[in-house]
């Protein structure tokens, strides 16, 4: 058999393959995607009618396309992994691809001249991945299990999101979330499988699967396609393992002990207050008795009930969870444990070549108890119980069919469930009751939860997508998403009821009314809201991704969301049709030869009105309050009241509240601009970098604001409470109003400038440079530096200054006074960001990883709880801006010290036994024990007084702890 085949000419003339981060629209987001171009290698044009076979190495998925009269092909939908490529056309000499990886979201694109001659067979085993994809008008940090497995890396997809340029880690006082290009925590999306699995009641919560079931990451900062919507933050987008050829099982376990746990440092008060109930060096924060013990085991099984045609994955985690962390005064503890197993569970079928459908589920509910003790054994503190159930089931089908050569469709229907229940037995009977009548306040009573809540959501989405490759140079797609949101809600203080009990001193105003002479009275506050409210969530987008030249290639999309939210009456409360959200994308290749790019994008990004808002302005809700002579308190704390002192007030009388009272009807929806200007380049075969400048402006927001001072400056009989209207502050408002007070509601409309707040602002600038290296034999490395400033008066959808995550009802906007001086650099604010992670491989089978951060520190602030004499507003409450009666405006006192931590592991590959796949490794977090303080207390001043706390940490690092593993595969 000849060969007549010059392997210099093979060299030249075969083109590598080019491994490449393609434009979405090339790719659902759970595939990936390939197109290539097939030619005649003499004369240089394009070889209609050859054939290309992909075949998947691990499943034997196999696709089948023919080469067009242009000789190009295309395939819009390839599952991620690693596939053989092989081009045949008689007369010439068949050509093979041994390895292909395709990733989430990215198109391997291949070049390959075929040589006339006796039909042989030539194998291209070597391939170069190009790690600059000219293509594409953005950069996305793409990462697979195995990379993540070679880093000391916490268990949790948001950390492997915080490994990418842009991603700051968010406030403590809302979990484990990031911040992505200066957004709230609660504007992000996070998508398995193509899933939404993030929470629609406050955006807060994600929906997460065992750890280990991951099997690639796509981590978009900004400059996403009009795919993706529902985030001006961040999308973190995920795909699973699943089952291939072959059976696998897997045992692992992970222990997180207690006794290689440092201890956070304590905290002590260095002064105390004016009235002596604080004295120096009293216990502010006590870590020093603080526990935590993580046990996780898990059994994997994957394999093949049909060969090349059904396949399943499963994985089950049982897990073991305790901690103790003691009260900021060290006089209680609270024992938080879990153990309820988590589950995942998995079924591809290969239909046909052309058609397949996923079916997969998971769980990730877990019953929480939290118990309350006193250290002291002889305290009169009662315990305290608090079981939070969480999370809940998700499952989800999803068919991938390619119709023809052209027309290719995905589609997807999926439930998720969310779970955040805290309650306990005694919350039924046992009202809530605080003694405030000492030095401070003293629980009693049988409670256990001061506040009852049963919150409960279900998302049902539906999605479809179309690929159109029926032009050359134009790869069009077009979709349709509809998520169906359900939130039940039942909150209520415990026993329905709370007392509160105080001193009163003569001349003392209490409730309107001034006291004649010292008593001792109480406050009753009884509330209740509760109900069904449904959010829906519709879109359609349509996108081309253009070759315009050989070297440009530009991504035209536009995506039109439209959000309808319904109150407890299932009446439409809120409805925003058809915001138009355009993106433009070009990404140009100067040297026309791969290996760099120039890119820019624009885009417009809305987000859903929270369905947190539907559940506290359009709930059925019940607020009273009522003040009487107290005449004493029985065995378990219960009063016996006298006269009243005052009227009641009633804030809610329990019916639900109509929508024109409460929504400004010219409402438009919250969204921003951003405007990105990069350059990419490879440097060599390894290594590449990067320069990346960002613009985010947040262009509108929304939040409930009262309407108080406009109805006063147009004359109007003024209500008793305080009126709240949800609106896009500093516009005009466009609401119903009882003018006259003779109970009728006329439309009116109110000046911004009658109003008198601020115009909402959040500008977020940022420069990253970026250098990588990928895994080559032996090591890889990452390394960023990113300046970022984000600057104004609107943090978004939640408050890190006081931790309140009621997306889109924050305080801020509630009264003009609280946005004096708001304006300044923002909580999500550093300035300065350096992150490297990388592995090496010392030895054969040991290796060693390194994951490193150093970033400047927050924004820093002076709060108050008053106003300088003859402000212009009386103080209702919240934090202002005027400790000492003097304006300090956001981020007055300086930053947060940096923060500096490095991580470390060593991991041993065992491999002494045929057919066994075994390691054992050891995560260190926090190496070198760094307290680096995150958060201080930024109370100045309580009722004009110096604040003792003021500046004392309230947020540590993680101190070092330690991960022990072993794994086993066969």
């Amino acid at each position: 058999m000849k060969i007549n085949f010059k392997h210099s000419l093979l060299a030249a003339s075969i083109s590598t393959l080019l491994a490449i981060s393609s434009p979405i629209m090339a790719a659902n987001n759970t595939a990936g995607s390939m197109k290539g171009t097939i030619t005649d290698a003499s004369s240089k044009s394009a070889l209609a009618g050859a054939t290309v076979t992909i075949i998947n190495k691990a499943n034997g998925a196999s696709t089948t396309v023919t080469v067009n009269e242009k000789g190009t092909f295309k395939v819009p939908s390839l599952s991620i992994g690693n596939y053989k490529i092989t081009i045949t056309k008689p007369g010439y000499e068949t050509q093979v691809i041994e390895s292909a990886k395709v990733t989430i979201g990215s198109e391997v694109s291949i070049e390959v001249p075929m040589s006339t001659g006796d039909v042989e067979r030539i194998s291209v085993t070597g391939s170069r991945i190009a790690l600059v994809d000219t293509s594409s008008p953005e950069i996305s940090l793409t990462i697979s299990a195995d990379e993540i497995a070679r880093l000391p890396i916490a268990q949790d997809i948001v950390s492997v999101a915080l490994l990418s340029p842009g991603a700051t880690k968010g406030d403590s006082a809302f979990g484990n979330l990031a911040s992505f290009g200066g957004s709230s925590v609660a504007e992000n999306s996070f998508i398995i499988n193509g899933v939404n699995v993030t929470s629609f009641r406050r955006g807060t919560s994600i929906a997460d699967i065992p750890f280990s079931a991951y099997e690639q990451f796509q981590i978009k900062t900004g400059g996403y396609s009009a795919q993706f919507g529902r985030s001006t933050g961040g999308v973190v987008n995920a795909v699973t393992k699943r089952g291939n050829n072959g059976w696998d099982f897997g045992i692992a376990a992970r222990w997180e002990p207690d006794a290689l746990r440092e201890q956070r440092p304590s905290v002590l008060y260095p002064v105390g207050n004016a009235s002596g109930s604080i004295q120096p060096f009293d216990t502010f924060w006590d870590n020093s008795k603080d526990e935590k013990d993580d046990l996780e085991a898990e059994f994997t099984v994957s394999g093949d009930i049909i060969e090349d045609t059904l396949f399943v994955y499963g994985l089950i985690q049982p897990q073991k969870y305790k901690s103790i962390n003691a009260s900021a005064n060290g006089e209680t503890y609270t024992t938080t444990e879990y153990d309820d197993p988590l589950w995942l569970a998995r079924v591809d079928w290969q239909i046909t070549d052309d058609h397949s459908l996923m079916i997969w589920g998971f769980s990730d509910s877990e019953q929480v108890v939290d118990t309350t003790k006193a250290y002291d054994p002889n305290s009169e503190i009662m315990d305290q119980v608090s079981i939070e159930s969480r999370g809940g089931t998700t499952w989800s089908a999803q068919y991938v069919g390619r119709l023809n050569d052209w027309i290719s469709v995905d589609a997807l229907y999926a439930e998720v469930e969310f779970d955040s229940t805290v309650q306990a037995p005694e919350d039924e009977t046992c009202p809530a009751i605080y003694d405030d009548r000492g030095s401070g306040l003293v629980p009693m009573g049988c409670w256990q939860n001061f506040s009852s809540s049963a919150e409960s959501d279900l998302r049902k989405q539906t999605n479809i997508n179309f690929n159109f490759d029926y032009f050359e140079d134009h790869a069009i797609k077009a979709g349709y998403d509809f998520e169906d949101n359900t939130s039940l809600e039942s909150s209520f203080y415990s026993g329905h009821v709370y007392y509160r009990y105080y001193k009163g001193a003569a001349g003392e105003s209490v409730n309107g009314v001034e006291l004649a002479q010292n008593i001792e009275y109480a406050r009753t506050r009884v509330y209740d809201n509760g109900g069904e409210f449904t959010s829906k969530s519709t879109a359609w987008y349509i996108e081309d991704t253009w070759s315009i030249l050989p070297n440009l290639t530009a991504r035209v999309g536009l995506r039109s969301e439209s959000f309808e939210n319904l109150n407890a009456e299932d009446k439409a409360f809120i409805e925003i049709k058809n915001q138009l959200a355009p993106r433009l994308g070009l990404s140009w290749d100067p040297m026309d030869d791969g290996e760099s790019k120039v890119f820019v994008n624009w885009g417009r990004y809305h987000i859903p009105v929270a369905s947190n808002t539907n559940v506290r302005m359009a709930g059925a809700e019940t607020f009273t309050a009522e003040w009487n002579e107290l005449i004493s308190v029985d065995a378990e704390g219960l009063p016996s009241l006298g006269a009243s002192i005052g009227d009641q007030q009633v804030y809610s009388d329990g019916s639900v509240a109509d929508p024109a009272e409460i929504l400004d009807t010219s409402i438009d929806p919250m969204y921003q601009d951003e405007f990105i200007l990069g350059y990419q380049r490879n440097l060599d075969e390894d290594w590449s970098a990067g320069i990346k400048f960002t613009h985010r402006d947040l262009k509108s927001i929304i939040d409930d604001i009262t309407i108080d001072k406009g109805i006063r400056a147009n004359g109007w009989v003024e209500s008793e409470a305080h009126v709240y209207v949800l609106t896009n502050p500093n516009t005009d408002v466009h609401v119903s109003y009882d003018t006259n007070g003779n109970g009728t509601l006329e439309q009116v409309v109110i000046a911004a400038e009658d109003l008198g707040y601020p115009d909402p602002e959040r500008i977020y600038n940022s420069v990253e440079l970026t250098l990588n290296r990928t895994w080559n034999d032996d090591w890889a490395f990452n390394a960023s530096y990113t300046w970022a400033q984000s600057y104004g008066n609107a943090e978004g959808y939640v408050k890190s200054d006081n931790g309140q995550d009621d997306s889109g009802l924050t305080t801020d906007w509630d009264f003009p006074y609280l946005m004096d001086g708001a304006n300044g650099s923002l909580p999500n604010d550093r300035r300065h960001t350096i992150k490297a992670y990388g592995a090496y491989q010392i030895i054969e089978n040991l290796s060693i990883g390194a994951n490193l951060i150093a970033q400047s520190g927050r924004p820093k602030n002076a709060f108050a709880d008053t106003l300088p004499e003859g402000y212009p507003d009386p103080y209702e409450y919240g934090a202002t801006y005027y400790p000492f009666d003097q304006k300090c405006s956001r981020g007055c006192m300086g930053n947060e010290d940096w923060r500096f931590k490095v991580d470390l592991n060593f991991v041993y590959n065992i491999d002494f036994i045929d057919n066994i796949q075994a390691d054992v490794r050891l995560d260190i977090f926090n190496i070198f024990n760094s307290s680096n303080v995150l958060k201080t207390s930024e109370t100045l001043t309580i009722g004009g007084q110096y604040d003792p706390s003021y500046g004392l940490p309230k947020e540590f690092e993680a101190p070092r702890y330690v991960r022990i593993s072993a794994n086993i595969k066969f």
